[in-house]
Formats: structure tokens, sequence, C-alpha cells
């Protein structure tokens, strides 16, 4: 396994802080301790912050390190920043179980359904330059647009598409677009998909109305939605490796293979698939840690040339509760208290702290990634492995690390809790 270590700065700084504390131990060596001032004797905010974040990063490498080996995965990549730095990142595992090709910074992975937080903020962007806005009918925008009623295909916004707020059906028109069709057919169907409410009164996740957004993006700017999330969200931030669709993920040679499980926890290799690929908004980026470690620094404002604060605002605007039945409320357990949607990523309430996150699955890849905006802090998590323990855990075990850690430092010192992952006795493939 490979691995990149924690960040130097930590280490200088750490240094830093324990020669400075010698030479005052011996300058002060001979003065009354009532005379050396408060300063002195008193941990700096700095070195607390760092001793901080130091802790926090070597008990969550050792927690990701004991669950990759427990439950063997295939590889694992992931990074933390803070403060607009990468300060620690971490790579290990192959491409493909039985081949000595290791994974690196750089090898692409799908992103599945975190491919939708691209969309949404490419809509922010567009409508920064005025090209639509958030309350706009889709109707208007795209005349081809059709849902089953008259009313519902009026009354329809770009705000209700991106923050699942359609009123169809959790997941309407899935069979459609995993059958293959192109997305202009899948689009053609939204017309026969089941209304459950009126659009903004409930929240309901889908993929096929999301990626309607493609069609708004073509029919006000003249470009495909590929191409302008190329030249306005891709090539600004320089990303390296990113792409969208199956012929762009085909051409890279590095690129990680889906697993999946068999009966006996260990996973075999298969081919990548077309599958998902066809709606493009919602599920069809592939990205590496090299790229993803970019985007968590644009979503905490470190590229305001390219994306503006005011579109980061709007497109983190809490839109819509979720279920109170939603099983975040039992992963992110104890500790949250508000699960919302905004647009192209969920709002999550955790100790007071609001934290952006995103997941994605598509078969043999299930990545994860959230950030809190008031620390300045962020984490991404990739992995060539179907559905596993270790990706729903991975990004509230990391803020609960980081919160209590942070608590620890401000109240009494107490080792992080280091959870663990217990090895499943078998693994069955999600059908």
């Amino acid at each position: 396994m490979k691995v990149v270590g924690l960040i130097t700065g930590i280490a200088i700084l750490s240094l830093t802080i324990l020669l400075t504390a010698c030479t005052r131990a011996e300058s002060n060596s001979n003065k009354d301790l009532h005379t050396i001032p408060i300063a002195e004797i008193v941990i700096s905010e700095e070195e607390r912050e760092a001793q901080h974040l130091s802790e926090v990063l070597e008990a969550y490498q050792q927690y990701i390190e004991v669950a990759m080996d427990t439950l063997n995965l295939p590889s694992v990549a992931y990074a933390i920043v803070k403060d607009g730095k990468v300060i620690h990142q971490y790579t290990a595992g192959v491409k493909k179980v039985g081949s000595l090709d290791t994974i690196n910074e750089n090898t692409v992975y799908r992103i599945a359904s975190i491919s939708k937080s691209f969309a949404a903020v490419l809509a922010g962007v567009l409508v920064d330059k005025k090209a639509f806005d958030w309350e706009d009918k889709i109707k208007t925008l795209e005349p081809r647009f059709r849902l089953k009623t008259r009313s519902q295909t009026d009354s329809m916004t770009v705000r209700h598409i991106l923050s699942h707020t359609t009123g169809l059906r959790k997941y309407a028109l899935s069979r459609t677009i995993q059958s293959g069709k192109s997305y202009s057919e899948v689009f053609a169907e939204l017309r026969k998909a089941s209304i459950e409410n009126k659009p903004g009164e409930i929240y309901s996740y889908q993929n096929a109305i999301y990626s309607a957004i493609g069609n708004v993006v073509k029919r006000k700017t003249k470009y495909s939605y590929e191409r302008m999330l190329d030249s306005l969200i891709f090539k600004p931030l320089q990303m390296p490796n990113i792409s969208t669709g199956y012929n762009s993920m085909m051409k890279n040679e590095n690129r990680a293979m889906p697993h999946t499980p068999t009966d006996k926890i260990y996973w075999k290799s298969g081919d990548i698939r077309t599958k998902w690929y066809n709606v493009a908004p919602a599920a069809g980026v592939n990205a590496s840690l090299a790229d993803m470690t970019i985007w968590l620094n644009a979503m905490l404002g470190h590229y305001p040339e390219v994306i503006s604060p005011q579109a980061l605002e709007q497109v983190f605007e809490v839109n819509i509760p979720m279920n109170e039945d939603s099983d975040y409320y039992e992963t992110w357990a104890p500790g949250l208290t508000q699960a919302s949607y905004a647009m192209g990523w969920r709002a999550f309430l955790f100790r007071e702290n609001k934290i952006m996150y995103h997941g994605g699955w598509v078969r043999g890849y299930r990545p994860e990634m959230a950030f809190c905006p008031k620390e300045d802090i962020g984490i991404v998590f990739l992995t060539n492995s179907n559905k596993n323990d270790l990706s729903t855990n991975c990004m509230p075990t990391f803020f609960k690390m980081y919160f209590q850690a942070k608590e620890d430092h401000l109240k009494k010192r107490e080792p992080i809790n280091i959870p663990t992952i217990a090895t499943p006795q078998s693994i069955e493939t999600p059908k």
C-alpha cells in the first residue's frame, strides 16, 4: 500500500513548537513563574489547531487502513483539504484484482451521483451569467419538455429539478435509463412518469428529470452540456484527469476497474458498463483523486474567479427537508439533527455545523464527498468496489473524529475514538 503521509506543514510546525518550547524553558529557568508572560505558557490557537489536525489525521488513517484490510477492498483513494490546501492524501490497492497495477492520485473512477454537484454548480455559473434563472420554467427554456399533466409541466422550474422536488415518484424512469436508451429517448418518456405530488412539496430523489438540466444548458448556450461543463468548470479549474462519458473513461489507461463481491468475501472485477452514462448530469462524470481535491477546494470557495461566492451560496441553500426516516439519521448519529437537500448537494446540520454532502453508486464504484464551509475542511473518498461499510461510514466517521477532537482540545484531553468495521459473514450482490 502507498501512503502519501501527513502534511509536511504540520510536521514542521510541530518541530518548531518543540524547539520553541525548549528555548523558552532554558531562558526562563531562573525566572519566577509569576513573571512569565501568559503568552509564553499558553499554547497558541495555531499550535492547538496543528495538534488537533495531526491527531485527527493519524486516527482517521488508522481507521481507513484497518477497514480496508477487514473488507479486503480492491483499492481506496482519499484526501482531506483544509484552508485551501491538501493536508493529507492516501492511495492504496490495485486497479484490478489479480494485477499488480496499483492506483495513484491520477487514477480515474466513476463518481456516479456526485456528478449531480457538477450539474448544479454549472447551472449556478450560468445563472450568474444571466443565461437563465432558478425560478424559470423548464417548459419555457425547453419547449419539448412534457410531463403527464399540463399543470405539472407548466409549473416545473430549474430549482425543482435540481432539488429533487419535482413531485415525480422516486427514481422515476430508472428502468428506462438502465435499458441503455439515449437521453433523448429518456427525456421523451418523462411524459409517462408517475406523478405523486405538486412541484416543491416533497423530496423525491431523481435521475431522469434531474438530467433535463442538460437540455436547458444546450438550449440557452447552443452548446452541449458536456462541452459547457468542460469550458466553464473543468478547464478553468485545471482538473487534470476529469471527463464525462463512457468513451472518455475507456480512453484513459489509468482507470480503476469496477468490482462486485462474491459470496466468499472477495471481490471480482468486471467490465465498465455504459449504464447511467446516458444521464450525464446525474451520473456521468469520471474523476481522479487529484481532480476531486480541486473540486473540494472549489466548493469551499477557493476559486472565486471560476465559481462566484454568490453561485455557491445559492447552490448550497436548503430547499427541502429529507424524509425523517432517512438512513442518514442513523449513519450520522449521534449529532445529525437536520437532513435536507439543496441543489446537487445534501445539507446536514451536524453538531451545529452545516455539512454539505453527496455520495454515489454505480455498479463497482462507491464514492463519497463532504465538506464543512465554516471550518474550511473537506474530504473525498473513492473506491472501485460495490456497496461496502467503509463507503457508508467514512464521511460521518471523519467529522465525528474532527469535532470530537476539537471539543476535547477546548475542554479536557481524551483519546480519539477509532471505530471498527466488523468482518461480514457474507456479502450479497445488490440486485
